[in-house]
């Protein structure tokens, strides 16, 4: 949706938006880090902050700034780095070589903000990336794509372009610099927290992935004394589905299996985590130690690839599920109770076994599910075209009107098919399809469909979220209760 004109206007009145515009305004480095970042912050770190805004050397900016050159200017600070001229005239110099500005997009983003407000911004959604992209999708913020693992520079860089989104927000909405800050990390967050809908169970886990947790950092305290409920940001596959088994293998000295544990939400590619791909876990149950050397001493594993490398690069590897059941097998001959630990779901389809093209996925199975829930053929379009901008485009597979007036189409649910979504990419760039569209037509519901699975989103709060869906296997519906509950949510009323 669109920003609210009322609610951000009332906002800015309440004390809690004064606070937080006046914070942004002339609030201290130390303030404005405890207030908003709320992770762990060291005093060297805002030293460092205050060092670059009082005592910056160079790179030197022109007189007047520029959205050119703003650009140009933090450019040259990715290329060659930057100084810093102490009081006693020591000059400290810091260059890309030595230092990973992956690593300190903080600093130099805080730094930046302070000097030229109106051109760059705080960034501190570290490892929260996924919430910056619920904030996107809830109020149409459209952020740039985020560039691959391997182009480091590119994903500094990344930095800039948030800015040029931003401005543009900032400027549409016709806030200044310090009333687009407290809506980035004030209203926005709460207004989520506020109005989200709580989150159902887990849904079944179709995949099983290995991370690894290491002595630094604090993984093995958080292990070992893990509470229920809590819920952990890790490095994993950016294919990671909700639901889906995590195994912790805790790296030297320990090097063994250590716990079991459930995603609880889908991977994520982070530009700015060092790992780049991230996940978050809960759950987690503790198992009898499995080693590295049990691992290699066993008959199956002594000849898994995995096993074989010593374990290195874990942290986001896929267990198949003879992978998984094999382990299970290891783990009870320990001890542990594996009627406790999380079990893969193995659906079987009766009915899509002769499937191989788009259209039959359309005709063996959506459509009569939609027969089942209601609907006729006269219920639903198909192909509709329908203006967007300038030009017209074919729409989703199945849109449900309601209202069918040329160019004032309103769509009830859209559904688009296709033949196999592999991994989250193929999701999402699926979600991106028909996202545009539903905004557009105001639908309340998108529908996904493919061979294996449907995924539904709900509209909420004038919006979709890529986070947050229904996903039902087709064997999945074939049981009364499950099917009840989709023609409860999307079957015609």
């Amino acid at each position: 949706m669109k920003l609210n004109k009322f609610l951000w206007n009332n906002y800015k009145e309440t004390e809690q938006g004064k606070k937080a515009i006046e914070l942004f305004t002339n609030g201290t480095t130390i303030d404005i880090l405890l207030t908003y970042f709320k992770d762990d912050v060291s005093q060297d770190t805002i030293d460092f902050i205050d060092d670059l805004t009082d005592f910056s050397y160079s790179p030197k900016p022109p007189q007047e700034l520029t959205k050119e050159s703003a650009e140009n200017l933090f450019n040259e600070i990715v290329k060659n780095g930057f100084s810093i001229k102490k009081e006693n005239e020591e000059i400290e110099e810091f260059k890309p070589d030595r230092f990973n500005f992956l690593h300190i997009i903080l600093t130099i983003s805080t730094w930046l903000y302070y000097k030229y407000p109106d051109f760059f911004k705080p960034y501190f959604y570290i490892s929260k990336f996924q919430l910056l992209t619920q904030i996107a999708d809830t109020f149409s913020i459209e952020l740039p794509e985020v560039p691959l693992k391997r182009y480091k520079e590119e994903r500094i860089r990344y930095y800039w372009k948030l800015c040029e989104v931003f401005q543009k927000f900032q400027s549409e909405n016709e806030m200044t610099a310090f009333e687009f800050c407290a809506f980035l990390y004030d209203f926005a967050p709460n207004y989520i927290n506020q109005t989200q809908v709580q989150e159902t169970e887990l849904p079944q886990a179709t995949q099983v992935w290995l991370v690894g947790g290491d002595q630094g950092g604090n993984d093995f305290e958080f292990l070992d004394n893990y509470q229920v409920g809590n819920t952990s940001f890790w490095q994993g596959n950016v294919d990671t589905k909700r639901g889906d088994i995590i195994i912790m293998y805790c790296l030297s000295p320990r090097s063994c299996i250590h716990s079991i544990w459930r995603a609880t939400k889908d991977g994520i590619a982070d530009p700015f985590f060092h790992y780049y791909s991230s996940i978050y876990i809960s759950e987690g149950i503790k198992v009898e130690p499995i080693s590295i050397n049990e691992l290699k001493s066993d008959a199956y594993f002594s000849k898994h690839p995995l096993v074989r490398k010593n374990l290195q690069g874990v942290s986001g590897y896929s267990f198949t599920s003879e992978d998984y059941n094999r382990l299970l097998h290891l783990v009870e001959k320990k001890g542990t109770k594996i009627n406790l630990l999380p079990q893969l779901y193995s659906p079987t389809f009766s009915s899509n076994g002769n499937l191989e093209i788009e259209r039959d996925v359309e005709i063996q199975l959506i459509e009569p599910l939609l027969k089942e829930l209601g609907y006729t053929e006269k219920h639903w379009e198909r192909q509709l075209t329908v203006r967007m901008g300038r030009g017209e485009r074919n729409f989703p597979d199945y849109a449900f009107l309601t209202n069918k007036e040329k160019n004032y189409e309103i769509a009830s649910m859209l559904i688009e098919a296709k033949f196999w979504i592999k991994n989250n990419k193929e999701l999402e760039e699926t979600f991106k399809q028909v996202y545009s569209y539903g905004l557009r037509l105001s639908a309340k519901f998108l529908v996904i469909a493919d061979k294996d699975a449907i995924w539904i989103y709900e509209k909420y709060n004038d919006s979709f979220d890529r986070t947050k869906y229904i996903k039902k296997f087709w064997k999945e519906l074939e049981q009364p209760d499950e099917f009840n509950y989709i023609k409860k949510m999307i079957g015609r009323k």
